[in-house]
């Protein structure tokens, strides 16, 4: 959809250490180029998320009373079973009433909130802002960081960002998500929906999902299939938004290794590495739902954009859902 009035006002984030692999592999070779992970040691998720909305607030000087809604998108355990993140978020952030809710959309729960808050922006005139954060922690005996996801380690941290319809240092100019049922096992390969993997102790290990998924032999054209999506949702939001791909300074994904990013990415759009932002996520690990925007956030962060240009964002979930947008640098923020 092209988007008119919403803005990017505040953009946060907790970022910490990043902590290289145990032991040579695939993804840290020098064709691989990954450089570590990102790991917060016993800092909650929420809490990362709420030490990001600080900064956000701080860079934005965002009063919370502008704040209507509160969307978390989160993809593992944030915290005691039964409990819900977003309400610790705004306690420690906002101390107001508003609706403070969890997006579970997997790696693409980002992109969702995103094009649920436009809904309540254009519909409520109540507030002008809306608050989008998410956060995760893979330290989990569970879970391999190093291993469970292939192509990528597995990183922790937090984000925040402040849309307002008033305006800011970027403008949203488009958004899209789509979705391709079709795949719905590839990240689920033979594993049964009951009970759920956590509750069986059975650990988190998205190759061998993949595996088992190919071996089942369901949907023979499957990497056609979101390839098309894929190829599709980005030609939709360079459309809407106005955009040729020569006007596309900077391209953010998600922090998978070197081939991965060009071969699925960069090179089916015809653009170099070096408009990418893969340099900037190598060291993080892939954050769940954070990495487009915290990639973001360390680009304009080192001032590496100008007013003008144009930031193409694409993202992919487990469903598989697919987002993508295209967001133009307005001013440089005095934070960079």
């Amino acid at each position: 959809m092209q988007v008119d009035s919403v803005f990017f006002r505040a953009l946060g984030t907790h970022v910490p250490e990043s902590v290289p692999p145990p032991a040579p592999d695939a993804q840290s070779s020098e064709e691989g180029g990954l450089t570590g992970a990102l790991v917060a040691g016993d800092v909650a998720p929420p809490e990362l998320a709420a030490r990001a909305v600080r900064q956000a607030f701080a860079r934005g000087a965002v009063d919370p009373a502008d704040i209507g809604l509160l969307l978390h998108a989160s993809v593992f355990h944030q915290g005691p079973d039964g409990w819900l993140p977003p309400s610790y978020i705004a306690r420690e952030t906002l101390g107001t009433d508003v609706p403070a809710i969890e997006v579970r959309q997997g790696c693409n729960g980002l992109f969702s909130a995103l094009e649920l808050a436009i809904g309540r922006l254009v519909t409520d005139p109540s507030h002008p802002a809306a608050l989008l954060t998410s956060a995760e922690n893979f330290d989990s005996p569970l879970v391999d960081r190093w291993t469970a996801h292939p192509g990528s380690y597995l990183g922790d941290a937090g984000v925040a960002l402040v849309i307002d319809r008033r305006g800011g240092f970027a403008r949203l100019r488009s958004l899209a998500t789509v979705s391709v049922p079709q795949l719905e096992q590839l990240h689920r390969g033979a594993e049964p929906l009951f009970p759920p993997g956590a509750t069986a102790g059975r650990p988190l290990d998205f190759g061998a999902r993949v595996r088992e998924f190919a071996e089942l032999k369901l949907v023979p054209d499957g990497q056609e299939l979101l390839g098309k999506a894929r190829d599709e949702v980005l030609a939709r939001v360079l459309a809407e938004s106005g955009t040729q791909l020569d006007e596309v300074a900077w391209v953010v994904s998600m922090n998978n290794s070197r081939p991965h990013v060009a071969k699925r990415l960069i090179e089916p759009l015809g653009l170099p590495m070096e408009r990418s932002g893969w340099e900037f996520g190598r060291g993080f690990g892939h954050l769940g739902a954070s990495d487009q925007f915290v990639t973001l956030e360390r680009i304009v962060a080192a001032g590496r954009v100008a007013p003008g240009d144009r930031v193409l964002m694409l993202g992919v979930g487990p469903g598989i859902s697919i987002g993508a947008a295209v967001v133009e640098i307005l001013e440089v923020p005095d934070w960079s």
